[in-house]
Formats: structure tokens, sequence, C-alpha cells
């Protein structure tokens, strides 16, 4: 289960859980990768373009007393921290469904005036090389 919105609520009986009440269920198997899991969650949600993740949390089994499961969060932001994922799942048979809680950030367009991304333009009257252009980084040609 993915949670898309809401937040990590700490200090409850099971230790950690996440807030949001209409989670997606997305189908995560131990050869997905961390760039196919974002793309699935968000092409799920329609956000592609829109919408980035920037890493998700996962509800991290750490013990288990008889029936009850005590969890911590664990930040994935690649694919061997996903693969964590899947060795806790081994370790603790007992623990619920796994629960990740996505973090989305807005993907910033061309105009937008937070702008950090770098595009290319090509020269006036040159089609030979790119000029990397940046509203907060000075472009520095080489003396020849």
């Amino acid at each position: 289960m993915v949670h898309h919105r809401g937040s990590i609520k700490r200090k409850t009986r099971s230790g950690v859980k996440f807030t949001n009440k209409d989670p997606l269920c997305i189908v995560v198997t131990p050869t997905t990768s961390f760039d196919d899991l974002v793309r699935s969650v968000l092409m799920k949600l329609g956000l592609e373009g829109a919408k980035r993740v920037m890493k998700f949390f996962y509800c991290i089994p750490i013990t288990v007393l008889q029936d009850t499961v005590k969890y911590d969060c664990f930040t994935i932001s690649s694919d061997e921290d996903l693969q964590v994922m899947f060795l806790c799942r081994r370790q603790f048979p007992k623990a619920r469904t796994p629960e990740l809680l996505a973090k989305l950030v807005d993907v910033v367009s061309s105009s937008g005036g937070s702008n950090r991304n770098t595009t290319l333009a090509m020269p006036t009257g040159s089609s030979s090389r790119p000029a990397v252009g940046s509203s907060s980084v000075p472009v520095y040609q080489p003396v020849v």
C-alpha cells in the first residue's frame, strides 16, 4: 500500500503509522526497481510530469512480541533500499501488508521563478554547440 497524502504519526501503540486514509494498491516484487515504483505511483495518480517522488518512507517492522508488531520509519530512495524492504518482509512474516508513504514534490515548469533545472539552448547564429543557460549559474567560456 502506498500512501501519497498524509504524514507519519509517531508514538502510537505500534510505533509508527501513516495517517492517509486513501492509499494506493501497487504491486511491488523483489525485481521491481526504484524507478519502476516511482513510475507506477505517478501513473496510478495521473501525476506524470506534474509531480515527482523524492523518496518513500517504509513502515519497517523492528520487533514482534506475541501478536504485536512494532514499526519504525525507513527511507527508501534507491534500489538497494527497496531490497532492504524485502529482506525485512522475510524476517518478519507476521508483519502486515507493506506500507509506504510517498514524498511528492511539484515539477517546476520552465516559466516558474523557482526553476532550478538547467536548460539547453542553441546560441544565435550557430547550430554546432548547445549553450547551457540558467538563471542562477553564470556560463563561462574558456579563453582561446
